[in-house]
């Protein structure tokens, strides 16, 4: 009964009065923060909490370290099981280890057999478009957290270069034998605890995708998504190289990829894209992607988007997400804008702004 009628003093009542006021508006703090914290779309910790540790592959039970290879089929990620210890095909002559040289070093990469037209350069000149490898390690080495996503790796030589400075990749590829060839490489230079490897096609939605081989099935220079005309631009230029019939394969978004648990080491990246004609897909398919990430720029090949509209689809997305369009060089780049985009050099250095 003391302590009620001490209440009575106005003093008392005046700093009781004050706490309760702090301590409202303390709760109304709180609560704007946490309204502002649920539209924040950057990546956090929270994002990816459904997904399953299942799509981390065990270490193998000699101490091989293995990349993680994954897949998207019927709307959910699954390991895909091609990545194989190196040894598997060490007498296998569709893996010849040749050497490959770039600014991240020189070492022996597996590629496909020498009737290939990419792994016949890399044998005979040490490395295939050695510029845009060379670009690609320059802007990641301008911050040690950028990491890179490399769409449409083929026999990795970006993915590898990328791992041989430090840096974490997602690579991704439609055709099984380029992931089998970058998962033997990646094991044989103990780098697959950096890589993750995924065998689909990139597009703009999930499902089935009509995609394109060789017609002598064992080069994997030009395979393609065959879609939006560009089967027929292709057949212009290549006439009989191409197979006739096409085979199904599952695709999936760059947004999909907020549900695997590797997606937590790309909180920054940089993004090379060689896809055949088929990259304004790959981008229509990345749009939160590119509000949930720090992307630091796009190494994208141009050729097969010249008087198309593939081209506008581009640079209207680019333009949303105020990246400007560059000829790059080593170090160096010059602005593309005012230049027309039938214009631009075979591959595209993109920025932001």
């Amino acid at each position: 009964m003391k302590t009620l009628r001490n209440f009575n003093n106005p003093q008392l009542k005046g700093i009781c009065t004050s706490l309760i006021l702090c301590n409202i508006l303390l709760w109304t703090i709180n609560q704007i923060l946490q309204l502002v914290g649920s539209h924040d779309t950057r990546l956090t910790d929270t994002s990816v909490k459904t997904t399953s540790e299942e799509l981390r592959r065990k270490q193998d039970p000699q101490g091989s370290i293995i990349p993680d290879d994954l897949t998207f089929v019927d709307n959910r990620w699954k390991l895909s099981n091609l990545c194989k210890p190196y040894k598997t095909f060490s007498n296998d002559s569709k893996f010849p280890l040749i050497r490959y040289t770039s600014n991240a070093g020189s070492v022996k990469i597996f590629t496909h057999s020498l009737g290939d037209g990419i792994s016949s350069i890399i044998s005979r000149a040490g490395a295939f478009e050695v510029k845009t490898i060379n670009r690609v390690l320059y802007e990641l080495q301008k911050d040690k957290n950028i990491n890179l996503i490399d769409i449409g790796t083929n026999v990795g030589q970006h993915c590898i270069a990328a791992a041989l400075i430090g840096r974490d990749v997602i690579a991704m590829d439609a055709a099984k034998s380029n992931i089998e060839h970058v998962c033997a490489s990646a094991n044989y230079l103990n780098l697959g605890s950096r890589i993750t490897l995924i065998h689909n096609i990139l597009s703009d939605s999930n499902g089935k995708r009509k995609f394109r081989y060789s017609a002598s099935k064992s080069d994997y220079g030009s395979i393609h998504v065959d879609s939006d005309g560009i089967w027929e631009k292709m057949k212009k230029q290549y006439n009989t190289y191409f197979s006739l019939k096409t085979v199904e394969e599952n695709s999936v978004t760059l947004d999909d990829l907020f549900l695997i648990p590797q997606i937590h080491k790309f909180k920054k990246v940089f993004i090379k894209i060689d896809v055949e004609g088929h990259e304004h897909r790959v981008l229509l398919g990345a749009k939160e992607f590119f509000k949930r990430l720090e992307v630091q720029g796009i190494v994208m090949e141009w050729a097969w988007h010249v008087k198309r509209q593939s081209s506008e689809i581009i640079k209207t997305l680019m333009a949303e997400w105020k990246f400007k369009p560059y000829k790059f060089f080593s170090t160096t780049e010059s602005d593309l804008s005012s230049v027309h985009s039938d214009k631009w050099p075979q591959d595209v250095l993109w920025l932001p702004i």
